[in-house]
């Protein structure tokens, strides 16, 4: 064998060793990559489905699909529903990768789309919830930040005539009896006036006296002591404590999920208004200890808050002015 038919020899043996080697080096590539781009079987929205949406109605928006097998990573993968490894990407290894999974969409029967489902979105089953698992709120969820809610219950004829609904707006009025008495005394006495209230109010010298039959002197005329005694024992006082305050609930009707009970009057109702904190004692100290009465607001309209000075009797009738004509008349019939 000549040198050259040698030479010639040993590069076709190293090329056959090339060949293979790279034929070798293929497959293993091919087999990992593979392995990475398995694929399953999955179902997807064919279109969208809206929140609520019954899941035997949702079944005919749902189609079968695939994807990668990477997506079982993900966080949501416990929830995919995955029926099977393509036949063609099935190997002894990845065979059962879907095992534990949901396997087909019988899990939709009696539930409804817990929310909106985009199509060719990748199915999973906590994508649908029983209809009581939807409807699920509280009401606290309604309740703005630094706000609180607080309850309630007037009367029908206290409370707009039980026509008030979640997110109107009200005021709240307050009406008490005042009892004096215990005032009266206390200012009367010019000891204790002086070392309780503190007024600096003394005897002095320059006071009036009362001067008897005998012309002796009396003692001297207490001014205060005198006016405080025209004063009746107690006083009733109406005012507005709370302006513009929201509605969270009447009852079982609220804001989140409203009943839509229109102008159907609704009797005697626990109400439950959004307020602050300070606003929650005086409606709690109201409640307790006055008798409370609601005036609603007109709908999407601005308001604008007022002085609520409160009202008392002589703001109602002309008593004080009647009382001092018929002291006038009195006067008149004895001076005749």
């Amino acid at each position: 064998m000549g040198r050259r038919t040698l030479v010639l020899f040993i590069a076709l043996v190293l090329a056959g060793v090339s060949a293979v080697s790279v034929y070798l080096w293929l497959n293993n590539v091919e087999d990992d990559a593979a392995a990475r781009f398995t694929e399953v079987k999955v179902f997807r929205a064919s279109q969208f489905i809206d929140v609520g949406t019954e899941g035997e109605i949702a079944r005919d928006f749902i189609v079968e699909s695939t994807a990668l097998a990477t997506v079982l990573e993900l966080d949501t993968a416990n929830s995919i529903v995955c029926s099977g490894v393509l036949e063609r990407d099935r190997t002894s290894e990845n065979q059962d990768v879907c095992d534990l999974k949901e396997q087909n969409l019988n899990f939709l029967n009696e539930k409804v789309a817990a929310g909106p489902i985009s199509a060719g979105q990748i199915i999973t089953t906590d994508m649908f919830v029983t209809a009581a698992e939807l409807n699920t709120v509280f009401l606290s969820e309604d309740i703005a930040q630094g706000k609180v809610a607080i309850s309630f219950r007037p009367g029908e004829d206290s409370a707009v005539g039980g026509f008030i609904r979640p997110g109107d707006r009200i005021n709240l009025l307050a009406s008490a009896s005042i009892q004096l008495s215990q005032i009266v005394d206390l200012v009367s006495d010019p000891d204790l006036r002086d070392l309780i209230i503190d007024l600096g109010i003394g005897q002095q010298d320059d006071e009036p006296t009362g001067v008897g039959e005998g012309g002796g002197d009396e003692e001297p005329i207490d001014p205060i002591a005198a006016f405080v005694a025209t004063l009746p024992p107690q006083l009733q006082f109406t005012q507005t404590v709370l302006q513009d305050i929201e509605v969270l609930a009447v009852g079982p009707d609220t804001r989140l999920a409203p009943l839509g009970t229109g102008l159907e009057p609704q009797g005697t109702q626990i109400i439950v208004v959004e307020v602050t904190s300070e606003q929650a004692e005086l409606i709690e100290f109201a409640q307790q200890y006055t008798s409370v009465a609601l005036t609603l607001l007109p709908k999407d309209v601005p308001y604008t808050q007022f002085d609520a000075r409160g009202v008392l009797v002589d703001d109602l009738f002309d008593l004080l002015d009647r009382i001092e004509e018929q002291l006038q008349q009195v006067g008149a019939q004895l001076g005749s």
